[in-house]
């Protein structure tokens, strides 16, 4: 049995009596006999041997699953109405009507409960977005039909105000660095995704290749968020949709080819 066979075993069987997030490098390595640094080097990190054992739980245990949709269910609910802040894992749990076992065994902090909400969130939009592209690059004017998406989507601010918030809690309360770590690594993700579509709209010639796609998509990024702290300090909506206006144009006008 090689060393992999025995540190992939010894996990597997771990994870049978503990929660996922709850097992570390050097229990796996005592299990398997075999130094941590052996454990680390097949895993790669703890966040990576930690996602492994947690889809192999929940393979083994299909309940396992879908109480963690209840648990994310419900703290869409606790989150928007408490706040991130005054936010817990107690009130997701008393929310969903489960024990606060049932909800650590998913989740070891808000933190990393937030992170998976928002993980989730950035999945559906990536989802939508090449159709949503599609049908921009189909319009007639595809500048103009660029500036009313970007309009539809920095208006979201005005009906997700509360939603806005929490991410910007979330993001300036957020002090561990493992979370910081993720919340960076889901961010590139993100940006790179992005990217990737827009370096195809300009390998057919819809948008202006001069410059870089990364950068192009990071610009869309900042600008959301600008536009989102600018909602926070005013939100007047005649002021904020004058913004989203100004901004959409310019952006179309900017990186759209004429045609």
């Amino acid at each position: 049995m090689t060393v992999r066979d025995k540190v992939l075993q010894a996990a597997e069987r771990i994870a049978e009596t503990k929660p996922f997030d709850a097992i570390t490098f050097a229990e796996v390595a005592e299990a398997a006999q075999v130094h941590w640094t052996a454990v680390r080097r097949h895993f790669g990190g703890k966040r990576e041997m930690r996602e492994w054992l947690k889809e192999k739980q929940e393979a083994r245990d299909p309940a396992l699953a879908d109480t963690k949709t209840r648990v994310l269910e419900s703290a869409a609910s606790v989150f928007s109405a408490f706040g991130y802040t005054n936010a817990s894992l107690d009130k997701v749990a008393e929310h969903a009507g489960l024990s606060k076992g049932a909800v650590y065994w998913h989740f070891s902090s808000k933190q990393d409960l937030f992170l998976a909400m928002l993980e989730g969130h950035y999945e559906r939009q990536l989802r939508m977005l090449p159709g949503q592209i599609e049908r921009v690059l189909q319009a007639e004017e595809p500048a103009s039909a660029l500036a009313e998406w970007l309009a539809s989507q920095l208006l979201c601010l005005e009906s997700g105000e509360a939603d806005s918030m929490l991410f910007m809690e979330f993001l300036v309360s957020g002090r561990d660095p493992d979370i910081r770590e993720r919340m960076s690594k889901l961010h590139r993700s993100l940006l790179s995704r992005v990217a990737e579509l827009l370096l195809e709209l300009q390998r057919r010639r819809y948008l202006d290749d001069s410059a870089d796609p990364y950068s192009i998509a990071a610009m869309f990024d900042a600008l959301l968020k600008g536009v989102l702290v600018e909602w926070i300090l005013d939100p007047r909506p005649e002021r904020l949709r004058s913004l989203i206006r100004t901004v959409s144009r310019t952006l179309g006008q900017g990186i759209v080819v004429k045609r």
